[in-house]
Parts: C-alpha cells; structure tokens; sequence
C-alpha cells in the first residue's frame, strides 16, 4: 500500500485527488487546516508546518495548497507569503520526516500570454502575482532536488476541472467551465465580460491524477512535466458549448450575452498556442472531455437545485 500526504486536502484539487487515490487502494493523509485534517496545515503558519513530525512512513506527498488566482489578485502580499513560502515549508516538512518523493503542483499560468508551442523547455513569463509566485515555489522544489534533500517533480496542469466532492462546501465558482454551469441554470442566461476570444485548454482532474499515480515513480527522470487536456477552446466557445449542453441534453433555453462588436476591438483574440508536454504520452494520455464534464455537473447541480 502506498502511502501519500496531500496538502491543500479540502481545496477543489486536493478532495478529488483525495478520493481518486483512496478509490485506488492508497493510504491517504490529509494535510489542511479543516477539523478533519490528519495532519495540521495552514500556509499562514509555515513555521508551525515544517516542524511537524509524524511517526508513520509517507511514500509521496503531494504539495496543492495555495493561494488561488482570485486570491492572489485581492490579496497579493499574503498570497505570495503563502505559496513560496508555504511551499518551502512543506519542503522543511519532507526533509525532516524523510519523505523521499515530492510533487508541487503549479500552473500552466507560469506562462502568461502563451504563444505558440509551449513544452517544458518552453521560458515561463508570469504576468501576475499568481503565476510568479508558482514560478518561485516551483524553484524552491527544484533547488531541493539538485541538493539531494528530496526528489521533486513539479507539474504544470493547464486549467483544470471535475465535479466537486461537496459541493454544498465549494467555492471555487470564479472558474469558468462551473460558473457558466451555475449562470445558466440560475438565471438562463450566460453574461461574458469581454468577446471571449482569448483561448484555454482543459484537463480533468482525475486525468491528472491518473499521470501523478503512473509518474511518481519515474520522478528522477521527469523533473518536470506538463499536463494538457484535450480540449482546446475559446471562452465564447466554452459558453456556446454549456448553452448547446442546456438545450440538447436538458430542454432549457440559455441566452448567451457577448459585449457589442463596437467593443470587440479593445479585446484583441491572444496569440494561437498549443500546450505541449515531450513526455506525457510515454505517461498517459488524458481523455476526460470537457463537454462530458459539462453535462454530469448540470445534472448533478440542476438536481440540487430542484431539491432545494
């Protein structure tokens, strides 16, 4: 049995990943600052964490807290206390308790305005504080690894989704793919901010999940490693393909309402890029589809809401 610790466990990453690997057959410890923690972790803390012993044997740790971007745009200072400093201090933590194998995961926003083909020998260029202060945990792992004190991997997911474990507890509707869910069921109608040209790519989380548990152990070959989803699409697009699901799949008109064209001009389409990964596919290769995702969360959430 393996045993791993993740951090950020009650987070939306960290509780999927929590049940993917205990559906698995792993022992997982959960690291967070919840009343159902195994192990007390508060980024606001760091001292606090990287002097915890714990007296059983953990294989991996998987480090997901973090400040997320919203947070880091109205809370800049705390936000990069806690994830480069927080993320030193789960380092400390695995040093001290002998955890061997370490995984950060960061972002695919460590690259700001994408352009082109984008692989891990790609120069990250962070615009803001959310993608700097990734970039910056992500060379304290990398530092810890060239000084033999763990073996890192620091994974760059593009931008994720999956359904929530609870999600009377979510509060992560900032995201799109589930914001524009919630809008249309809510209010039938899907209101976008700009002309939504600019593109994102999409991955599952249970597809990351499934590349963390095929790829810890080749940790010393894969320092670093990008996880792509298959699908590609604008944030137009996005909202189109949520109003085609409402229609097709449950009968429900969805106005979708885009920013007049005189407007348009002011939000020029982004540089065309593809998320790329020279490894990934001797890995595994995801295949959880957007559109799929779309049509179990309506249902899911369409049926909270009747119940209510």
């Amino acid at each position: 049995m393996i045993r791993l610790i993740i951090s950020g466990a009650n987070g939306y990453f960290g509780s999927i990943a929590c049940q993917y690997f205990e559906d698995k057959g792993w022992q997982v410890l959960k690291a967070c600052r919840q009343d159902n923690a195994d192990i007390w972790c508060d980024l606001d803390s760091p001292e606090q964490f990287a002097k915890l012993t714990i007296d059983s044997h953990v294989d991996l740790f998987i480090h997901a807290a973090a400040a997320h971007e919203v947070t880091c745009r109205e809370q800049p200072y705390r936000s990069i206390y806690q994830n480069v400093v927080g993320t030193k201090a789960a380092l400390d933590f695995c040093v001290k308790n002998n955890i061997e194998h370490f995984i950060y995961l960061s972002t695919f926003h460590v690259f700001g305005h994408p352009k082109g083909e984008i692989n891990e020998s790609t120069e990250p260029l962070p615009v803001n504080d959310y993608g700097l202060s990734h970039l910056q945990a992500e060379q304290y792992v990398q530092m810890y690894t060239r000084e033999g004190k763990i073996k890192g991997m620091v994974i760059r997911p593009s931008n994720f989704f999956g359904i929530p474990v609870d999600l009377d507890k979510f509060g992560r509707w900032t995201l799109v793919p589930l914001a524009f869910c919630r809008e249309a069921i809510e209010t039938h109608k899907i209101v976008l901010k700009t002309p939504g040209l600019q593109k994102r790519n999409f991955v599952s989380v249970n597809d990351i999940c499934r590349v963390i548990e095929n790829s810890y152990v080749l940790i010393e070959k894969i320092p670093l490693l990008h996880i792509y989803g298959v699908n590609t699409i604008s944030i137009r697009g996005l909202a189109e393909l949520v109003q085609n699901v409402m229609i097709n799949n449950f009968n429900n008109k969805v106005e979708l309402v885009i920013p007049n064209n005189i407007y348009s001009s002011y939000f020029p389409q982004r540089n065309e890029f593809t998320y790329t990964s020279k490894y990934l596919k001797e890995i595994y290769e995801p295949r959880g589809r957007i559109e799929n995702f779309i049509v179990d969360f309506v249902d899911l959430f369409k049926g909270i809401k009747s119940v209510e």
